[in-house]
Order: C-alpha cells, then structure tokens, then sequence
C-alpha cells in the first residue's frame, strides 16, 4: 500500500492545500522498456517472433495523434518515464498524489494482428507488473485481453488475488463494444474477484483507422472527440443490453472518455427508453432470462455502476457554471481523480484548490473517496 507523501520530498507543482488531502490517480502510466517486458515473456515463440520480427508493442500504421506536439510521439513522456516503483514515487511527490494505481497501459496492443502474441505480451506485462510494482507497495492494475475472453479470465484468476491487484485494465472502442454478452465471463471473474474494469481508450481504434477518421487532420479532433464518443458508445451498449441487472456489483471506469457527456446521456437515454422500452426483451440477455424490461431507468446505472476519470478537466471559467455542470453530471458519484502522468495533457490536481466550484465534500468524493469504494482500499 502506498505510504502518505511528504510536501518535502520534491519541489511540489501543486498547491500546498493537495499535500493535506488523500489523493488516488485512476490513471498513471509506467512504461517498461522492450527488453524489460520481453524478458517476462514466458511462451519461447512468442519470445522469438517479439524478438525477431514484431516487437513487444506494435508501432502504428498511421500517425499517432501525438504528432501534432513539438516533440512529436515524446509527448507521450514529457514528464519523464516510470520504469519502476521508485520512479513513480519520484514523480508522484511533486503533485501530491498519495496513491497511482500504475498500469502497464500498452495502449496500442490490440493493434497487433496476431492473438497469440498479444496474450503473450499481456502475460509478461502482467508479472512486470506484479515484480515491480504490485510487490514494492504500489497499487497496481492488471490486464485483461478484450480480443481474447477465455484467457482474459485465465489472467484474472492467476493474477487477481495477489497483493495490491486492485483493478482489472482493459481498452474500449468501436470494435466490439462491451456491452457484447461474449464478455459476461470477464465480468463475472471480476465480480467474483471485486475488481473494477478499467478501460482506456486504445490507438487501434484511432479515427485514423475508420473511414471517418482518415478526415480529421487535427490533434482536437482525433484525440479531444473520438475516444468520448467511443465511451458514450460503450456505456450506453453496456447499460441497453442488461450487463448490470445481470451483474449489479460491476463497476466500470472510463478512462481518457470524457466526462461532460454525462448530462446529455442520462436524459437522452431515459427520453428514448422511456418512449419505446420494449425492445430490451430481444436483446441477448433479457430474452434468456424472460426479462421484458430493465430493472431500473437507464440512468440509474449510470450513476452506480459507471465512473469516469477527470483528465483533462476542463472546466467552465466562471465557478457558478462550473459547479452546476459537476452537479448535472453527477460527479460527486461518478468522477475520479486522474492525472496521465507522464503524457503532455497531463491534469495536476490543482483544479481541485483553485477553483471554487469544488468544496470539500466535492473534492473529497473525487480525490478518494469514490476510489477507495470501488477499489477497497
């Protein structure tokens, strides 16, 4: 577990105030280098063809939405690159955060083609994780192949009850949306396990790699509207199709998706449910069972089995429209402080101090609170 920082342990880039609440970051990359990560790599082919021909982490076909930085894809790592527990520690200390649930991330592997090595790659980077992270203290998140659901749940009963495995890291996209009932193995390994599913957004889904996409030419529009439109996508799939009547102590965070959405949904979904709700008894779920409706209104799930992670806040300029549009989206019960440490976008917890929006009650729900609930820590 993670031990509470001290405002002397680094030059600190956040108000002195940060140093005196908890504070829990749902989203905090490490980056191990190739030869670390293949060196984990258990099955010897897989090692060979990640050796000789494919490389751990596959490189994008088209441009990375980074290109638009000065720095082109080391934008990625502006504030520097966490290879091991000290070096989180390190960064962590200049902005007050107590506890990073660190991820391995690998955000472009279900871009590779072959499911073989991409369940080899999630192996190795699941026992990196565990040695360097997860045994020296560090909460840490482990992860879970969406292309692969048998060896997903594999994964999670071999990893999921080791110390300091507080959450389960996965990616969301137009591929598949969750929703799919080919998923309800993971979710009930997770909920046996009282895992939280973490997903991310992924660069194999890109709107450089649709048809749409190939038109946005812009780093606002690839990385500021595609990954939230992707999450809107996948919660209301995973809401419409019955996953959380049929598993109610699911808890799913988005991270990287957005948040501000949250308003339009929950009224937009109630609208159309509430003018044509009978088309949930065909869906999959709801027709096994006999079930003719949800149990609850669409937003509902929403607020309780939904969370989304704060990067990039941004919010209004004036603290009146601010505090209403927390209020709308229900982020006394849905937002969690994160930082996307070490990426250029990175969102300090300085909002939470400067802004008057957020009293202490406010503040308190999304630094820690609602992790601690859904992580149990």
């Amino acid at each position: 577990m993670g031990s509470p920082i001290s405002r002397l342990d680094a030059q600190a880039e956040v108000p002195e105030q940060a140093f005196d609440d908890r504070i829990i970051d749902l989203d905090f990359h490490v980056n191990p280098l190739e030869d670390d990560l293949l060196s984990y790599v258990e099955d010897d082919l897989v090692k060979d063809k990640l050796t000789t021909e494919f490389g751990p982490t596959p490189i994008m076909g088209k441009w990375d939405a980074a290109y638009g930085i000065k720095e082109g894809n080391e934008g990625l790592f502006t504030q520097g690159r966490a290879e091991y527990a000290e070096d989180v520690r390190e960064a962590c200390a200049k902005f007050a955060i107590d506890d990073p649930i660190v991820n391995a991330g690998i955000n472009n592997l279900p871009l590779q083609h072959h499911p073989v090595l991409k369940n080899g790659v999630v192996q190795a980077a699941n026992d990196y994780m565990l040695d360097n992270f997860a045994d020296e203290g560090l909460y840490t998140s482990m992860l879970v192949p969406k292309w692969d659901p048998a060896y997903a749940v594999e994964e999670i009963e071999r990893v999921a009850s080791e110390n300091n495995i507080v959450a389960a890291y996965s990616w969301f996209g137009p591929k598949t949306p969750w929703g799919s009932e080919q998923f309800d193995p993971i979710f009930e390994a997770l909920v046996e396990h009282d895992l939280p599913l973490l997903l991310h957004g992924s660069l194999a889904y890109w709107p450089q790699h649709s048809y749409i996409g190939d038109e946005m030419l812009t780093w606002t529009e690839v990385l500021g509207f595609d990954w939230p439109i992707h999450a809107m996508v996948n919660v209301v799939n995973m809401i419409m199709r019955g996953v959380f009547d049929r598993y109610p102590e699911l808890n799913v965070v988005l991270q990287e998706g957005g948040h501000w959405w949250v308003p339009f949904l929950r009224y937009r979904m109630d609208e159309f449910y509430e003018m044509h709700p009978d088309d949930v008894k065909i869906t999959p779920r709801k027709h096994e069972t006999g079930d003719e409706y949800l149990e609850r209104r669409p937003s509902e799930y929403l607020r309780d089995n939904i969370y989304l992670t704060t990067q990039p806040l941004a919010l209004p300029r004036g603290s009146g429209q601010a505090r209403n549009l927390l209020d709308l989206s229900m982020a006394e019960d849905m937002f969690l402080y994160s930082s996307d440490w070490p990426h250029q976008t990175l969102d300090p917890p300085t909002w939470f101090y400067t802004s008057r929006a957020f009293d202490e009650e406010l503040r308190g729900a999304i630094l820690h609170e609602n992790a601690e609930e859904i992580l149990h820590i």
